[in-house]
């Protein structure tokens, strides 16, 4: 065989290797060819970018560097090394390497993407923004570039920005707003104040409290604005100002259809169908006038006894309920052939979707009784209201489950091994499936799936069936019996649950039994003092006597939002949750809440023999390594404690960290 065949081959098998994760394999077989032909430009860039992948920085700053040298126009060789550079924090190097990679070939869609990541990292936040808008026009279905952006824009405020074109910014907004594969709640803050430019805002301002909101010239066309009817269609509209204009106009088209004015409706059908996805979304948290209760009870009744089917008025009902809750309309519907493309859209979210998950919930296996009191009143609550509702959210970037691990608790990092090609995952306490969906980004893994609520496990079963993912175990189990499984896990995460239980050390000390001794946990628990504001709603809630029960979750939601003296309560809805039933009832009318401080977690951690390995959130690690530079790791919890008592409002979610057994 001769040398170049034998090269060849060898560096095809390689090849294959590194693709599949197996690092090791692939390694040897580059030095293999190395050894032959030292300056063999392919491999010496294959073998580089292996290194950076299982984090061993300096090597591939070497091999890289060695391709630049034998190569200076070799831009992918500049993008790797600035990879690299980001990776190590050296964030003016990253950028510089992506730079030389963008000058060498221009159309180069992944540099311009890593140079707005370089620029984000750096704070620079109107540059960044514009690398990933030519990211986006090179290449406008790079999914990286598309979660970058998606990610900024939950991260930055575009009022402090001078030099982007809003022109620009709403055609951006749109082409997000049309794709399945974000989270839309991520870029809605943002796309709001474009669509309610200072302009807008004033006028809407001017004419909210006018009567026949809908005769007004400026209303008609902003019921017609695209960006309005996409973020109602897949955003949360968390936003008081906005929901009060839309509660209004609602009112009055409900007024409009009783009075039988059907072709000012007939011009709005495609806002009406838009805001009855968005009443459904949001659980119906939208006020409720008594008038308006009794002219919907006969709304119903109309449709319920009227032979013909009325697209226009069953929107409308959808405004204000789920259209199962009607079996005559169920059953009417059933038979019902819509020409309509957006009413098709609304019948299958109010209607086909929870019917699957009604079937879907019998397929799912119990494991053990649960006994446990307030595990079963905790089940209870999201029975009724399952949470979160969501739609959409990123596809999954597969990546071996270390690299993403380290990727989180930067700037500590982990050393890469081979026992995580094929990682068991467990996540305790899945809810309604966001974090499956998250930990599909782990390469070859095997996923099971436990809730207490059936309800939940059945909708997050409907999504991951919708896209057609064949890696998870659904299973209805309380936390406190899974030590009966007899399975150990390489990674468990359990986000916003353990704080749920009775007994939050019980359920971290089951879960620590299960976890593998080389295995990682990911823990999400609630802040006491990140949530000591929350006092003052929850006396409130507790001076009014309300319940957790659905007209008293409305009524306080109007108390807050009428609220013009109380500094702590008018924070209440600047919070996502505060934007839905099932979010609110999470956030301040949960059964049960445990809140920490991080000596207390430090003392929990230290007696299950479990090592804290960093927080999740690189934005606020950045601002405790200027304060504490010392902590190379950012793993020291007394000056983490400290760095929150003076940024109280830092953990303002929850702790989101990383464990693993102290061996």
């Amino acid at each position: 065989m001769s040398k170049k065949i034998e090269i060849n081959e060898t560096f095809d098998l390689a090849e294959k290797y590194h693709k599949k994760n197996n690092f090791s394999e692939a390694k040897k077989l580059y030095e293999k060819i190395i050894k032959i032909e030292p300056n063999h430009l392919k491999t010496i860039f294959r073998l580089g970018s292996l290194l950076a992948q299982t984090n061993n920085f300096d090597k591939a700053k070497y091999f890289l560097g060695k391709v630049i040298e034998i190569e200076p126009s070799h831009s992918k060789a500049h993008n790797n090394l600035g990879i690299v550079f980001n990776r190590l924090r050296e964030y003016t190097k990253a950028k510089q390497h992506y730079e030389q990679a963008i000058k060498i070939d221009s159309s180069h869609e992944e540099a311009h993407s890593n140079l707005g990541l370089a620029f984000y990292e750096l704070r620079e936040f109107e540059k960044s923004l514009k690398c990933y808008q030519k990211a986006i026009e090179i290449n406008p279905n790079n999914l990286n570039t598309i979660n970058n952006i998606s990610i900024l824009f939950r991260q930055i405020n575009l009022d402090s920005f001078r030099e982007i074109e809003k022109e620009k910014l709403r055609k951006l907004f749109l082409l997000l707003y049309k794709r399945t594969d974000i989270e839309h709640k991520d870029i809605f803050s943002n796309a709001k104040k474009i669509l309610l430019n200072e302009e807008n805002y004033n006028q809407l301002k001017n004419i909210i409290h006018s009567n026949s909101l809908l005769e007004k010239n400026f209303i008609k066309e902003f019921l017609e604005d695209e960006l309005l009817l996409s973020i109602l269609q897949k955003s949360l509209v968390a936003d008081v100002f906005l929901e009060k204009l839309l509660t209004k106009i609602r009112s009055e088209i409900l007024i409009l259809i009783d009075n039988k004015n059907i072709k000012v409706l007939e011009e709005k059908y495609k806002f009406i169908i838009s805001l009855a996805q968005q009443c459904f979304l949001n659980e119906y948290c939208f006020f409720r006038s008594r008038e308006e209760i009794d002219l919907i009870n006969k709304l119903k009744k109309k449709i319920e006894t009227n032979n013909e089917i009325n697209e226009l008025e069953i929107a409308i009902l959808g405004c204000y309920v789920p259209l199962i809750f009607s079996e005559k309309i169920l059953f009417k519907l059933a038979k019902h052939e819509s020409k309509n493309y957006f009413f098709k859209i609304l019948i299958n979210l109010h209607i086909k979707e929870p019917i699957k998950e009604k079937e879907l919930i019998h397929s799912i296996k119990s494991f053990d009784i649960i006994s446990d009191s307030v595990s079963d009143s905790v089940r209870e609550q999201y029975e009724e209201n399952p949470f979160p509702r969501w739609m959409y959210t990123y596809t999954p970037t597969k990546s071996n489950p270390l690299n993403i691990i380290n990727y989180q608790i930067r700037p500590n990092n982990i050393q890469i091994n081979d026992k995580f090609n094929k990682p068991n995952i467990l996540i305790a306490g899945c809810g309604t499936g966001k974090q499956i969906f998250i930990s599909q980004n782990y390469h070859n893994a095997k996923i099971l799936a436990v809730d207490l609520s059936k309800k939940s496990l059945a909708y997050a079963k409907r999504k991951i069936e919708e896209q057609k993912i064949n890696n998870v175990e659904f299973l209805h189990a309380d936390i406190l019996k899974l030590n009966n499984l007899n399975i150990k896990y390489d990674i468990i995460e359990s986000i916003g649950v353990l704080h749920h239980m009775k007994d939050p050390l019980k359920g971290l000390e089951v879960l620590s039994n299960l976890m593998q001794p080389h295995g990682f946990m990911k823990l999400g628990l609630y802040s006491k003092i990140a949530r000591k504001n929350l006092e003052r709603a929850r006396d409130l809630i507790n001076k009014k006597n309300y319940k957790a029960k659905y007209e008293d979750i409305i009524k306080f939601r109007q108390e807050i939002m009428n609220n013009e003296k109380d500094n702590l309560l008018k924070k209440i809805p600047g919070r996502l949750d505060f934007y839905s039933i099932s979010g609110i009832r999470d956030f301040l009318f949960n059964v049960q809440e445990h809140r920490f401080t991080l000596p207390e977690l430090s003392k929990v951690l230290l007696s299950l023999d479990l090592e804290f390995l960093g927080f999740a959130d690189l934005i606020v690690k950045n601002k405790y390594s200027k304060l504490y530079p010392s902590d190379k790791k950012n793993i020291l919890l007394d000056n983490w404690h400290q760095f929150e008592v003076d940024n109280p409002e830092t953990f303002t979610g929850m702790y989101n960290f990383w464990v693993k057994k102290i061996l």
